[in-house]
């Protein structure tokens, strides 16, 4: 959104601030800290946006902390504090672009502290320069610039929140990705002391997320969410005779009762009038922990962390708590969530002033809308009991322990197979499901795009081995999505940053071991993303399992893709590792492989069929430390010009190695794979490129083949596909927008009743069911509690273990129409010419939507949700 509300708690009234572009001509703006002055007569709110070089998504910036003044219960806009970019230290380097190179970092405000006196000053925590300002309040002068900044690259700390005494001699800084906490000392303007809290042994381990404060000067503690540790740090700041500190006094664990898996994830602290309760908002469990400080036990108990004494539940994902007046006021991020997308966007409450989210489109994300509840301390301590008792039954902590059985009562499963493919609702797909002219499942033709003609396969798949028409990808948007379906997880930094890049590009679109447009693993930090139970990968490799990566969390340079050269010229271009890090230009034969030439023999060999030029790789890197050494190297990532043909030759040659191997004795197959398919994402009708019909039919042809190829092979006796799309937000679907195709295929299936047509199974799943699902068959333990408590898709391995091999349909390679490219006169070709597809989510979701209903039905009218062309913005991707 580009503005923000007051809420008077007095009276109850929601006072809006204007748009701040139009006020305050910051042209790309978003409030991320808000604070009001000393006296209450003026609002400061933060406004933070990227700069990228013209011709990148470029935007002209906006930096600053925007004031208004606030009298009588009105709102107006007074000025705007620009903080200017931060110049380097020398030895430092950053990979975001700046209007001086790679010189300087990016501000980007996202806290305010007010520090009091005679002369109001601010202190903002700049969380993309690794630093922290402290400024005028009236000219917005920088008097001084705190560097907290740890090694060569900048981000690498992330500070993110700040607390001032009420003295104004002191200052707390959290930095989200050190793990750390550090303390200014405002009147000498140096950094007075660190502390660590609960910080990683390793460099790259993902760190403990300290991101929240509460500030108890009575008590002399500093209250710290840590968001990655499920934990809250009670840090001493002062001691006996107010003498000054910085000191762990102990933890307060945010987890439920009988919960031992990570998942809580607090992200927000508030604390009552009297200092009797601290109440943390857990993002991971939608409630609140509701804590008694005074119960603390001392950091040096082998007893533990301190428990809450209860829960309170909230709508989805609370990420705000405030406290006044006996009252509790609790800010979810997803209110009650999302429901079906096949009609207009309704508007919100205060869509007058938010024009920015104004739009007929409609998908997961703009479905979202947030919520605010208050809460009286007095009913939350009398419901407190029966409150605990709703958490705990919504988070299933009470659900039977699942089992799989097979009808032959042992698990013959030794290996896993994972498919994630690309942005694709349950009606997209199957809405169209049917079997002798009967409907099979719960679909609607009438949003189907790519039905049985486009996905034969895929179609075939679900009526022999199961349909599961209840099936909802965990995530909303593909930065997120594919976190969830290989973490079972978010971050409370996920959730905070995914939208701020969907609503305008102000924040860089992290993803898949990218933040910040650096690689983390390579830059020898923590990467603020990753959840602190990791990947399933990095599970099953813990737990003795082989794993194996064809192009997921594995970055591509392609030949002739040039990068950032200045940004890396501290890197060695001729080392090995850095892969898409390594700048310049990748030295190759030719940059690509034009139609007629011979294709590289690791991708299958013959010559290139498609009638448009296939990037050649140059060379792939791991994105993870359990994925180096583990991945294909000849196997590219998202590029959607590369066919799915190719990455499926590419895990055919290594399955014939596999399959050779079993021949003699040993079996070298992975336990875990993970293959990545993604063209069902489709690169729009760009002229000359493949139309969405061929992208999509080349995909389904390539999950075909990967199932025919394994099931008439030995390895069918003992191996399991699970399929899924990364999220589902390019379509429509009258169930629900997260609602997407489900694939689970194995030789145990069961066969459908004489009177059925299908196997159904209707019951609710979840990515992560089938993380879960994959776990289990292979005999590890859950990664954290979100996949403790999932159901499993147990019903499709109860059949006698005699499902027939399957046999591909080859229909849409023979008619030509996985070779079919888009004609200069294509519907939507001129707005697909400028769309970013080099990686997942970069193209504008509603244009594109409304570009491939049109390719894909023609004249007939669109669904509702993608009927009416939202206002045009001059931050729209297309200007």
């Amino acid at each position: 959104m580009q503005s923000f509300s007051v809420l008077n708690i007095s009276t109850g009234t929601v006072h809006d601030i204007p748009d701040a572009r139009t006020s305050l001509h910051a042209p790309q703006t978003f409030f991320s800290g808000v604070a009001f002055s000393g006296d209450g007569t003026r609002v400061y709110a933060s406004l933070g946006s990227l700069t990228r070089p013209e011709g990148d998504g470029g935007r002209a910036t906006g930096n600053g902390i925007a004031v208004f003044s606030f009298v009588n219960g009105e709102l107006k806009p007074q000025t705007l504090l620009k903080l200017p970019l931060v110049p380097l230290h020398p030895g430092k380097t950053t990979p975001l672009w700046s209007p001086n190179g790679f010189k300087n970092a990016i501000p980007y405000p996202a806290a305010i502290a007010v520090i009091p006196g005679a002369r109001e000053r601010l202190l903002v925590a700049e969380n993309l320069s690794d630093s922290v300002a402290l400024l005028d309040a009236s000219s917005g002068k920088i008097e001084h610039t705190f560097d907290l900044s740890s090694g060569a690259s900048v981000p690498s700390t992330y500070p993110i929140a700040v607390a001032v005494t009420s003295d104004g001699t002191r200052a707390f800084v959290a930095l989200w990705n050190a793990s750390e906490v550090v303390e200014l000392d405002l009147a000498h303007n140096t950094i007075a002391r660190r502390v660590d809290l609960m910080k990683a042994h390793t460099p790259t381990a993902p760190g403990s997320h300290p991101c929240a404060f509460v500030l108890d000067e009575r008590a002399g503690i500093l209250y710290v969410a840590l968001s990655n540790r499920d934990a809250i740090a009670a840090v001493r700041v002062s001691g006996r005779h107010h003498q000054q500190e910085l000191s762990v006094a102990g933890y307060f664990d945010t987890r439920l009762p009988g919960q031992s898996y990570f998942g809580a994830e607090p992200d927000a602290l508030a604390e009552n009038a009297d200092g009797t309760r601290l109440y943390a908002a857990n993002l991971g469990s939608d409630a609140v922990a509701v804590i008694d400080p005074r119960h603390l036990k001392p950091i040096d108990d082998q007893r533990g962390m301190t428990e809450p004494i209860g829960f309170v539940p909230t709508e989805l994902m609370p990420t705000a708590l405030a406290f006044s007046d006996g009252t509790l006021y609790v800010a979810t991020d997803k209110g009650e969530g999302t429901g079906p997308n096949n009609m207009p966007q309704a508007p919100g409450a205060h869509s007058r002033t938010t024009s920015g989210m104004e739009r007929g489109f409609t998908y997961a994300p703009t479905l979202i809308h947030g919520s605010l509840a208050s809460l009286k301390e007095q009913g939350i301590e009398s419901n407190l009991k029966p409150s605990t008792q709703v958490v705990l039954e919504s988070n299933r902590m009470r659900a039977a322990q699942e089992t799989i059985t097979f009808a032959s009562g042992r698990n013959p499963i030794k290996h896993v197979i994972y498919i994630i493919k690309e942005n694709r609702t349950y009606d997209q797909v199957f809405g169209d499901l049917e079997k002798n002219g009967h409907p099979v499942g719960n679909g609607d033709p009438k949003l189907t795009m790519y039905g049985a003609a486009i996905t034969p396969n895929q179609h075939k798949l679900a009526l022999q081995f199961g349909v599961l028409d209840n099936f909802f990808d965990s995530g909303e948007v593909s930065g997120e999505g594919h976190v969830w379906s290989t973490a079972a997880i978010g971050t409370d930094y996920l959730e905070k940053t995914w939208q701020i890049n969907y609503r305008g590009a102000q924040r860089t679109y992290d993803y898949e071991g990218m933040v910040a447009d650096g690689y983390p693993l390579l830059q020898h930090i923590p990467d603020v993303n990753e959840p602190a139970s990791n990947y399933i990968w990095s599970n099953f490799a813990a737990h003795g399992k082989s794993i194996y990566h064809f192009a997921e969390y594995v970055s591509s340079i392609f030949c002739g893709e040039r990068q950032a050269v200045e940004r890396d010229r501290h890197l060695s271009a001729t080392d090995p590792q850095l892969g898409a890090m390594s700048g310049g230009e990748a030295i190759c034969p030719s940059p690509e492989i034009k139609p007629g030439q011979p294709l590289p023999a690791k991708w299958g060999g013959g010559k290139n069929l498609w009638p448009w030029s296939i990037p050649r790789l140059a060379e792939n890197v791991a994105t993870k430390p359990e994925l180096v050494g583990h991945f294909a190297p000849e196997s590219p990532d998202f590029n959607l010009r590369v066919p799915d043909q190719i990455r499926v030759d590419v895990f055919l040659h290594h399955f014939a190695q596999w399959k050779s191997d079993r021949a003699a004795g040993h079996d070298t197959m992975p336990d875990y794979i993970l293959l990545r398919l993604p063209n069902d994402h489709t690169a729009g009708t760009r002229p000359g490129g493949p139309t969405p019909r061929s992208s999509v039919a080349d995909n389904d042809l390539a999950v075909g083949r990967a199932v025919e190829a394994v099931s008439h092979s030995a390895y069918w006796d003992d191996t399991a596909f699970f399929i899924l799309e990364d999220d589902a937000q390019n379509g429509a679907d009258h169930v629900d927008a997260h609602r997407s195709l489900g694939l689970v295929i194995s030789k145990y299936a069961p066969h459908p009743k004489p009177d059925e047509a299908a196997v159904v199974d209707s019951r609710f799943y979840s990515t992560v069911s089938m993380l879960r699902t994959m776990e289990t068959l292979l005999g590890v333990p859950p990664m954290n509690n979100n996949d403790a408590f999932a159901s499993l898709i147990s019903s499709l391995f109860t059949g006698p273990g005699d499902q027939t091999p399957y046999n591909a349909d080859y229909s849409n390679r023979d008619n030509g129409l996985i070779y079919t490219a888009n004609k200069p006169n294509a519907v939507g070709a001129a707005a697909s010419m400028k769309m970013d597809f080099t990686h997942a989510d970069r193209a504008p979701t509603d244009k594109l939507n409304l570009i491939l209903w049109q390719d894909a039905r023609g004249a007939e009218p669109p669904p509702a949700m993608i009927l009416e062309k939202h206002r045009k913005h001059k931050d729209d991707d297309d200007d």
